[in-house]
């Protein structure tokens, strides 16, 4: 184990106001800090890290670490780092990701003023730390029963095998697609519903690390952009937690072959997600999609 605590934090993200209309509205740090969507460290401040890894992505490791005083004491974290190679980049990515975060949060805030009792959402947002070695690591509340609801590029899990959170799931991102005017959709979710069968009204879903596929693609490398949004709305089915007069884009194109896996698009690739351009996509390695030509000129597939 190895111990981290905020005394030792040289950086911390840059609070990321849009000055778009691609956000429900502007906020601040503190005020997404603070939102009854957001799921936070509270008042922890100290951490201690095991070398027992959650998970491993293309750029991040995930260990599993534990809270140490605060309201989680002794509750489980999520404990991210840049690989080695790769810490060179972290500040401009740990950025994005409080974007899409602090934009999501936003987002479920007007879906909890919403939606159905017992579905609310709350996002997780983290907090920077350093380790004594120099080390950066965003720390957040660990999920475990962890469930992949919906990906980046239009892959939805089964109803049939998770039942309604999947429908719940894909209907909050067709809302946020109809909040925002069709400028974007917040997908990739992943959690878990967590259901309190004594008092079912303060059930909720606890999602982590979404994405956002936005038309001016403002939110890094897996924002698949208008084509992204097409390719959701090619496989969602409107359900009984959507609404009848929510807007919808009229005969969306299937631009991605749908992969459960978060997906990126490569930078020589992003001149290809505009629909003025007929690129499909396919997965290429490591989920990086990348741009092919069908034999045909339709729209549909």
């Amino acid at each position: 184990l190895f111990f981290v605590s905020t005394k030792n934090i040289i950086a911390t993200a840059e609070c990321l106001q849009s000055t778009t209309t691609d956000t429900a509205g502007d906020s601040s740090c503190s005020s997404m800090s603070s939102s009854s969507a957001a799921r936070t460290n509270l008042t922890s401040t100290d951490v201690s890290i095991s070398n027992i890894v959650l998970g491993t992505g293309a750029f991040r490791v995930t260990l599993l670490g534990t809270y140490r005083g605060g309201n989680r004491n002794d509750q489980e974290a999520a404990c991210k780092r840049f690989k080695p190679e790769y810490r060179a980049i972290q500040d401009e990515f740990f950025a994005m990701d409080f974007k899409v975060i602090d934009t999501a949060i936003q987002l479920a805030e007007e879906w909890n003023r919403w939606c159905p009792s017992g579905k609310e959402i709350l996002i997780t947002r983290g907090s920077f730390q350093n380790s004594r070695s120099g080390i950066k690591y965003l720390i957040e509340p660990l999920i475990r029963y962890y469930t992949k609801f919906t990906s980046n590029t239009g892959w939805i899990a089964s109803h049939e095998e998770l039942g309604w959170p999947v429908q719940a799931m894909e209907a909050f991102s067709h809302y946020t697609y109809h909040c925002t005017n069709g400028k974007l959709i917040v997908c990739d979710l992943q959690g878990r519903h967590r259901q309190n069968k004594f008092k079912p009204s303060t059930s909720r879903f606890e999602l982590t690390d979404p994405a956002i596929c936005s038309r001016t693609r403002l939110y890094g490398p897996t924002d698949m952009g208008e084509k992204g949004i097409e390719t959701f709305f090619c496989s969602h089915k409107c359900n009984k937690f959507c609404s009848a007069d929510w807007d919808r884009p009229r005969n969306p194109t299937r631009w991605f072959s749908p992969s459960s896996q978060t997906s990126m698009i490569s930078s020589e690739a992003q001149r290809n997600l505009q629909l003025t351009n007929k690129a499909k996509f396919k997965p290429g390695l490591t989920s990086v999609m990348e741009p092919y030509y069908s034999d045909s000129d339709s729209d549909s597939w």
